[in-house]
């Protein structure tokens, strides 16, 4: 961001000034303590005290400068220069001298907190995103991480139903809602080269064991062979209230 300072000061010279036959500006202006900006203009040139002399008065003004800038501006790398420079002659008495000071490179702070506020919508959009991705099983990695995740209930119930028999406390098991089933709908196509060329899956069931039932049963209600129910889930240890992902096939 570029700010531009204006600045007016009113000279008077030795004699009465009636033209500026040269005129030159310099400066050494610097930031001082991140929000102030000093330094000393010096306009040095000549001058004709009326229309027909042929002498010309030389001159040389310091001016002192200090501004302050607004705590609503970062100026940490701001560069300073000048932008503009002109001069008028004020009843043959008084030079008056306009100086632009041109600050560059400054940080409105305003700005600065709503770009990061767009910046951390973004990553959260960017987050959603990748949840909405995460969703949608499309591939074998995915496929897999379900089948981890039922694996790693399975264990954790299995190591459940293990200490309630300890406790002598297998009746507690009678507490699980054996007539709810999750049925997981794929949206989108699976790989074929997942799941083969001639079978086909779109939807997945995820059956919870009861009891008087195991994999025959399940291979009989879902028509399901055990090698495909093995591609889903590990059938070493299955126990009452164990889920297993079944595969249907699409008629």
């Amino acid at each position: 961001m570029k700010q531009i300072i204006p600045f007016v000061k009113d000279l008077s010279l030795d004699t009465k000034i009636s033209e500026i036959t040269s005129i030159a500006l310099e400066h050494d202006l610097k930031m001082e303590n991140s929000d102030s900006i000093v330094g000393v203009f010096t306009i040095s040139g000549k001058y004709k005290m009326n229309e027909i002399s042929i002498n010309e008065e030389v001159f040389e003004k310091k001016i002192n400068f200090d501004i302050t800038l607004d705590d609503k501006y970062d100026a940490k790398k701001a560069q300073i220069d000048i932008d503009d420079f002109y001069y008028e002659i004020i009843n043959d008495e008084y030079l008056r001298v306009h100086i632009d000071v041109k600050v560059d490179n400054l940080v409105y702070y305003i700005q600065e907190r709503t770009e990061q506020k767009e910046e951390i919508q973004i990553i959260k959009e960017d987050s959603n995103d990748d949840i909405k991705d995460e969703e949608i099983t499309e591939n074998k990695d995915e496929i897999g991480e379900l089948k981890r995740n039922i694996n790693l209930e399975n264990n954790n119930e299995t190591e459940d139903c293990n200490m309630q028999e300890e406790k002598k406390e297998v009746t507690e098991v009678k507490d699980i809602d054996y007539n709810k089933e999750d049925t997981i709908n794929i949206t989108n196509q699976i790989s074929s080269n997942f799941l083969g060329n001639e079978e086909r899956y779109t939807t997945y069931k995820v059956h919870i064991i009861r009891e008087n039932e195991n994999i025959q049963t399940v291979m009989e209600k879902y028509n399901v062979s055990k090698d495909e129910l093995e591609k889903y889930n590990n059938l070493d240890n299955i126990i009452l209230g164990t889920k297993v992902i079944v595969p249907l096939k699409d008629e």
